[in-house]
């Protein structure tokens, strides 16, 4: 398989062009070779999941989920609603938000993870926006 990322848009209609640039800037910086998968989901569904593997009973803008296998890297999970009502609030287009969800979620399944530490958070946030910068 030659990609790095398969999208599963569940018949939402999302511009993920740019994916292409992503996957060659994180094969080449993180040597991965495993694919991941990118769903995008509806408000409830990901209000489930996060109540289910966080135990948060809200909406979230993105989940992480590492698979424990030897062609996939992981799946991140995207309500588009919100990632729509976060572009919306911070006045930047739909894609930057998608970009920034799809780099954060990447970053969780390589073992970063904003939640351990505020010194963790800051080296997920660097990383992030050396990401985002390259494509």
């Amino acid at each position: 398989m030659n990609n790095l990322v398969y999208i599963n848009k569940r018949g939402y209609r999302v511009d993920f062009s740019w994916l292409d640039d992503f996957t060659k800037v994180v094969s080449k910086k993180f040597k991965i070779k495993k694919e991941i998968s990118i769903a995008i989901l509806s408000p409830l569904e990901i209000k489930k999941l996060n109540k289910i593997y966080r135990q948060k009973n809200k909406v979230t803008d993105v989940l992480s989920f590492n698979l424990d296998d030897e062609k996939i890297l992981g799946e991140i999970v995207i309500c588009l609603e919100q990632a729509k009502k976060q572009a919306k609030e911070k006045k930047i287009s739909l894609q930057a938000e998608l970009k920034l969800l799809v780099v954060h979620g990447t970053l969780h399944l390589l073992g970063y993870d904003h939640e351990v530490s505020e010194v963790e958070a800051e080296r997920q946030e660097k990383e992030e926006k050396l990401l985002l910068n390259k494509f």
